[in-house]
């Protein structure tokens, strides 16, 4: 699906963009309807000047630990501030990806009863979202771990209704330059930060779906059928006895509303989130 999605060749009718695939990232593939930060992924990104698919695991960790904590996750990064911000500028510069996925969650409505939203491609397909990684040893094993975190921007006035903020989406033809590949091998800083910009107007269709999203055990099909709008918004009681307990290091949703997933700006995030965090 990615090589038929991938690069300005496939986007004309052309021949697909090769990807190799590493073969712990086919192992560990399986359809997938509730990701949280924590969980293994596949991204595709450059290696020696081709495209390859490899497993990761979502969300940086954080440099500011300590005292036996459990290391903080950084599951995305502002595209404002990425090129320049100390945790994320050395992978801005040589290490990006692109993070597949055929849509993404996100919350509406007050505390206690927010009403989930699946934003998906209005003519179907696959999401490529902007990403970055890291190469972080494992403090058990000794193995070298890629981590990523997704890149996001202002909301389009597809998602704006909803949430402030969205994930960077590329266009098939902007994937080489981004990974830096091909015919973007060379590319300037400045190029591919224009790159970081909302998603066109009526790219995107949402759909209501139910509450179930909001733990992060239930993971099947069922997850994407659409609801009514008020089913979609459940009593105050019922949405807080149904969400999972929340780790004693989640970051407090601002005021008014604000959901922590897509408005950090390196800011700690749970390793397990609560039921109102947004997924993909």
């Amino acid at each position: 699906m990615l090589e038929a999605y991938l690069g300005a060749g496939a986007a004309d009718g052309g021949p697909a963009r090769a990807i190799a695939a590493d073969p712990k990232a086919a192992a560990l593939y399986r359809p997938r309807y509730n990701i949280a930060p924590s969980t293994v992924h596949p991204v595709l990104r450059a290696q020696g000047g081709r495209r390859e698919l490899v497993a990761a695991t979502w969300g940086f960790t954080g440099r500011f630990a300590g005292g036996g904590a459990a290391p903080s996750l950084l599951a995305n990064a502002r595209a404002e501030s990425a090129r320049t911000k100390p945790t994320f500028r050395g992978a801005f510069a040589a290490r990006r990806c692109v993070v597949p996925a055929d849509g993404f969650y996100e919350w509406s409505g007050p505390k206690g009863a927010r009403r989930p939203t699946w934003f998906h491609p209005a003519g179907g397909g696959m999401l490529r979202m902007a990403g970055l990684y890291q190469l972080a040893k494992d403090p058990d094993a000794g193995d070298i771990d890629v981590r990523f975190t997704i890149l996001t921007t202002e909301a389009s006035a597809d998602v704006a209704q909803v949430h402030d903020r969205m994930p960077v989406l590329l266009a098939p033809e902007d994937v080489d330059l981004w990974l830096g590949v091909g015919d973007g091998e060379g590319s300037d800083a400045d190029r591919v930060e224009a790159l970081l910009r909302p998603a066109p107007r009526g790219s995107l269709a949402a759909r209501a779906v139910s509450t179930r999203v909001n733990a992060v055990g239930h993971d099947d099909p069922a997850l994407l059928e659409e609801v009514a709008a008020e089913a979609a918004a459940p009593k105050a009681g019922a949405a807080k006895a149904a969400a999972p307990k929340a780790s004693p290091a989640k970051a407090a949703p601002k005021a008014g509303g604000t959901l922590p997933l897509f408005d950090l700006d390196a800011g700690a995030g749970p390793a397990v989130p609560s039921g109102r965090t947004p997924r993909r």
